[in-house]
């Protein structure tokens, strides 16, 4: 007798704790106990385990799970063996004892569920002995692995289409966090899925607070600052390389931090040990490359910092995701810049893959960054990517709380883009914004007859270089690698003579900074310097405020301009306030502030 849905049900009360199933779970789990294949796109934390776990556990027989990672494997294999279920694992982490005690065990009926990785599936053996075992279902975790389209590609998920010709009369069921309608299409052909149900959830994650910004010079101060201001919350950030993980994993702990690092190179013992002190530690933070992470299924991990980007969308999301999985608030915090960007093309140009593939995983790339710099909800963006074409604003990211103001710089880009060209791209970001500015040391007389020399003097250089970004964002401009030493050239040809002729308008989310013709820099003065008018005792406390300020902005991890602005701070040193009333008046002292600062400026007031 087929078992049902509320057999399901009471499976999941009485076995998983849980009073009902959420979303498509309970329409992805009766697929399977009808016998049918099937391909499930579920978000991050959206219970993607269940819809194989229960229907393993109703169906006769063991249910095969194939999955990429041993970490992956045993984080659900121990929380199954927690909730009284049988279930093993086959991995190379295993004593040759363990492993002959665990096929014993298959065959003699006394396993539910046993987990392996798509090459210790495909060996003959492991093939043998479970044909030998009938089977319950066959589940392809992290099923987006399979897809050239996607960002994970692993060409041993390649091999599983042959499980449809060895095991015929077993339901199927590919599931993954993260697929686009591509990809999806690739996990169907690759895995013999042709015909079988699909069921792709919503990707809004309400509880995700999402925020982005471009990195700036010591961009490990930043990461540093952002998580000293979330002190006893647990995190993951991600880390581009060993290297840099183990560096900002050491910082983080010299200042007080409960971190540690996570990589492929660390010793298979020492994973293993820090994998179960982050996963019993309240306040751990994990600085981790992305060998880390799939498949931890802990609840309470309240943000998830991208020290340097992923590599598409698909990536992005599905770590972000790790964050907030009990439904509690958490936050995604991402930092990149247009070297990252440049990074992330060259690696996929020194890939052996089809030419037709790297164009994809390229765009894919593009598309990322696209998101992260571009004007609208983040939330939303994500969702359309994935297909939904309906995604309403989050109401919570950086962007619906502070919606930019797009700003024109088309003739700027134009200067930008021209120079580059008469330049013939021989030369990087920096020798090319000594060119607008009309500043190049020992400028040849070639270079200083061009037209484009000295005709950029209305921003300063990092109003330049931060226009330069947009340009490399936008596509238009491409950084050649050049050992490590990146030239900057003209991209798409069709681009840039569509922004040539006006055809293609560009904005930006803010103003290039202008140049100060009075500073040496060209940069405008720090405000203090120039924006307020002091001196005497005023100046001397102004500098103190100022000196306060800075401190506190540290201890909270913000910008100090969110404390005081430099104007009010000016007013304060002015007006040297004597009580909260007087303190009150002053313009940019709000209520709240007052509460929050008020006693703290009086006593610097006093003491200054």
């Amino acid at each position: 007798m087929t078992a049902s849905l509320d057999d399901a049900r009471e499976i999941l009360r009485h076995t998983f704790g849980h009073a009902e199933f959420r979303g498509l779970q309970g329409s992805v789990i009766a697929e399977m106990l009808a016998g049918r294949n099937a391909l499930a796109v579920l978000p991050t934390g959206g219970g993607k385990s269940v819809c194989y776990q229960i229907p393993a556990l109703l169906r006769p027989g063991v249910g095969l799970v194939v999955s990429p990672l041993i970490a992956l494997m045993s984080d659900q294999v121990e929380a199954l063996r927690q909730l009284g279920v049988s279930a093993a694992r086959m991995d190379s982490g295993l004593a040759p004892e363990e492993r002959d005690a665990t096929w014993r065990r298959l065959a003699a009926g006394q396993v539910d569920l046993i987990y392996l990785s798509p090459e210790g599936l495909m060996q003959g053996a492991a093939l043998e002995r479970l044909a030998a075992a009938p089977l319950a279902l066959i589940a392809v975790d992290e099923a987006h692995c399979v897809s050239q389209w996607g960002h994970d590609f692993r060409p041993e998920y390649r091999a599983l289409g042959r499980l449809a010709d060895l095991f015929p009369d077993v339901p199927r069921l590919a599931v993954t966090a993260t697929a686009d309608a591509r990809t999806r299409a690739d996990i169907r052909a690759e895995l013999r899925l042709e015909g079988a149900a699909e069921f792709v959830a919503s990707f809004a994650r309400p509880e995700l607070a999402l925020s982005a910004e471009r990195k700036r010079p010591r961009p490990q101060d930043r990461v540093a600052a952002l998580i000293k201001a979330r002190p006893g919350r647990s995190g993951i950030v991600y880390s581009g390389s060993r290297d840099g993980s183990e560096k900002l994993a050491e910082r983080l702990a010299g200042e007080g931090v409960a971190a540690k690092a996570y990589h492929a190179g660390l010793d298979k013992q020492v994973r293993h040990d820090r994998l179960n002190w982050f996963l019993a530690e309240d306040g751990a933070v994990m600085v981790a490359t992305i060998a880390f992470g799939m498949g931890i299924d802990k609840p309470d991990v309240r943000f998830v910092i991208h020290a340097d980007p992923p590599g598409a969308i698909e990536a992005y999301w599905q770590e972000i995701g790790r964050a907030g999985r009990d439904g509690e608030p958490a936050e995604g915090i991402t930092l990149y810049g247009a070297s990252d960007l440049s990074w992330a093309l060259e690696r996929i140009r020194r890939r052996d893959m089809p030419e037709a593939v790297a164009q994809v995983q390229m765009r894919k790339v593009r598309q990322l960054y696209a998101m992260l710099e571009g004007p609208t909800c983040r939330a939303a963006a994500v969702r359309r990517y994935f297909g939904e074409i309906q995604a309403e604003p989050c109401g919570q990211c950086d962007r619906c709380l502070n919606p930019p103001r797009g700003v024109e710089v088309t003739e700027a880009a134009q200067k930008a883009l021209s120079a580059v060209h008469r330049l013939g791209g021989r030369f990087g970001r920096g020798r090319l914004v000594e060119h607008l500015l009309g500043k190049t040391r020992g400028v040849s007389e070639s270079e200083s007859a061009m037209s484009t020399y000295g005709v950029g003097r209305e921003f300063s250089p990092t109003g330049w270089r931060d226009l330069i970004d947009q340009l490399l964002f936008e596509g238009l401009l491409i950084e050649q690698p050049n050992d490590g030493r990146p030239l900057i050239a003209l991209a798409d040809p069709d681009a840039v003579r569509a922004v040539y002729r006006g055809e293609r308008r560009l904005t930006v989310l803010q103003a290039p900074e202008a140049l100060d013709a009075t500073s040496r820099s060209g940069r405008p003065k720090r405000r203090g310097e120039a924006a307020v008018d002091l001196a005497g005792e005023a100046l001397g406390l102004f500098d103190v405020l100022r000196a306060w300020r800075r401190g506190e902005a540290a201890r909270q991890g913000l910008p100090p301009y969110v404390i005081f602005h430099d104007q009010t701070l000016a007013d304060i040193a002015r007006a040297r306030p004597r009580d909260l009333d007087a303190l009150s008046g002053i313009n940019g002292v709000g209520q709240g502030k007052l509460d929050r600062y008020g006693e703290a400026v009086l006593a610097v007031v006093a003491e200054g």
